[in-house]
Order: C-alpha cells, then structure tokens, then sequence
C-alpha cells in the first residue's frame, strides 16, 4: 500500500487570554504555570466558520481541488446538523462538487481517525487528494479547565491537504502507518487509577498496532508529539505508549492552551517553520481523545 503525504497546513486560533482569569475552580493554581500552561484562546466565531477559514487557506496554499473534504468537529453550532455542515463547507471552500465526509466521536483524538480515512481513502480509490479539516470552539457556559487538569480548552482549527503523490510544496509529512485503539469504559479524562492503568495498556496497544504496520516501535522514532497538554501528562502519556522522555518535544502550550485536535497539525507547522526536525526524521504523532489514542508515523520531508 502506497503512502500519503500532508502538505500545506494551515491553522487560526482564537484570541489570547490569561489562565489565571477564567474564573474556573482550579484555574488560579501556581502549579499551572509552572507546567506550561499560561494563555488559552477564545473566539466568537463558529467551528464551521474557523473550518472555512483554514480549509481555504490550505487549498490556495496548495493549488488544488480536493477529490474529498473530511471533516471533524465535536462542537457543532446549536442547530447545525451534518448535511448541512457538509454543505456549507464545501460551498465556502468554492468546491461545491466535492464529497464531504462529516467525522467525529474522537474527540481531541479525531486527527487519528481523519488521518485514518484519508490514508483508507486514498491507498484504494483513484482519488488524488483529500483536505483534512477539523475546528473546535467552548461552547458558551461550558468549562474550558479540563479534569486533572490535563490542560485548558481554546478555540482554533487547522487544514492539512492528503495527497498519494508526493506534493511540489515543502515542507511535507510523509505517512507510513497510523494505528488506532479504543477502549470505551474510559482514557486520558479518567484520572483514577483505574483509569491511568486503561490509558497505559491503550497506548500500549497504540504501539503495538503501530509496530505491526511500519516495523517501528516507540525507541525507534526521532521524537514523539502529543497534544498540548500539561507537560506532566504529556510525559506521562510519552511513558504509558513506550517512548523515552528525551523523544518527547512539547508544542507551545503557553500561547495556544489545548485546540482539541488541531494542536498536532499547529505544531508540526510551527516546527517546520523554526527548521526543528531535520529531512528524513520519523514522528510518532499522538492523538488522545478520552477514549482512544492514534499514533500516526510520520516522516519529515524536505
């Protein structure tokens, strides 16, 4: 099976805000700062509205018209159904003839399943690209402090084009396997230690799947990248899934807080931009929603 590349990401958050101001329980502790956590993001606009501003941006990036437009959000504006969604993105994005596919339940794990279905997608359909989109907002009324607190909500988005043939545009990722696992009686959210120990045996699990489709495991890879999550639960969810904590590399989870699935996507770019990773390194990209956890094999081209 051939493997895909992603290209010309882009990405919007929300406009900063201080931690220490949410007025939330738990958001005034001085342990927050001291574990990465300062600014969270807020926005007035819509997931879909953010989804329509990236997924424009990555296609005129990328120059093209996608065969496909896969879609998750987990925050849907009050009202908005799927076939509506669909077809208000593809209109705004100017390829009203293109299939959406409307992808969720992952939560902050939803770039796994994208990545997924793309991969699926394009290994056996003579389709030639597909966007991945995916946009999250708090919704008015809802706590943005997360349980643990394994970090705090912001409001952003990010797009990335799927491609089978390798793209013009650099800097680009290439895909060697994506492995997903669930467990539905609980994950990341469940602090218990009942519930750390189902975290550990999933990301266990994650690895393992991973293995069988690149031949990798989690020692073999240059670094390992995870959400913007509390750099302690990063370290502890690096350690759970097998890997080393000099392969851990944190995204900037002082400016931009926890964007639900769009923080991989957000830091790959960011790293990319700063000549982090060198051509030919291998990422293990983590996405953990509260009851599944992707690892994605990725390679830095160019």
């Amino acid at each position: 099976m051939a493997d895909i590349h992603l290209s010309s990401i882009s990405y919007v958050h929300g406009d900063p805000r201080p931690v220490a101001g949410l007025g939330e329980p738990g958001c005034d502790d001085e342990r927050l700062s001291q574990d990465g956590l300062r600014d969270y993001r807020e926005t007035t606009a819509s997931s879909l509205e953010m989804a329509c501003d990236v997924g424009a941006k990555t296609l005129a990036a990328a120059g093209a018209s996608p065969d496909f437009v896969l879609y998750a959000t987990e925050t849907p504006q009050e009202g908005e159904d799927a076939l509506s969604t669909n077809a208000r993105l593809a209109v705004a994005l100017g390829i009203p003839g293109t299939v959406v596919l409307n992808l969720a339940g992952h939560g902050c794990g939803n770039l796994g399943l994208l990545v997924q279905v793309a991969d699926a997608l394009l290994s056996r359909h003579p389709a030639g690209s597909a966007l991945i989109v995916t946009a999250d907002r708090v919704a008015s009324g809802r706590g943005r402090m997360m349980t643990g607190p394994l970090s705090v909500l912001s409001d952003g988005a990010a797009a990335v084009l799927a491609t089978r043939e390798a793209p013009a545009a650099r800097p680009a990722l290439r895909v060697h396997g994506v492995a997903v696992r669930t467990d539905a009686q609980g994950g990341t959210a469940d602090v218990s230690p009942a519930g750390q120990r189902r975290t550990v045996l999933l990301g266990r699990s994650a690895a393992a799947g991973l293995k069988e489709v690149t031949g990798l495991g989690p020692r073999d890879y240059t670094h390992a990248l995870f959400n913007n999550y509390r750099l302690s639960s990063q370290r502890f969810l690096a350690g759970a899934a097998g890997f080393a904590a000099a392969q851990l590399v944190p995204g900037p989870v002082a400016d931009h807080g926890h964007s639900f699935a769009a923080d991989l996507l957000v830091n790959c770019a960011l790293f990319a931009r700063a000549g982090t990773f060198e051509p030919g390194a291998r990422l293990a990209l983590s996405a953990t929603g509260p009851n599944s956890w992707a690892l994605i094999d990725v390679e830095v081209v160019g």
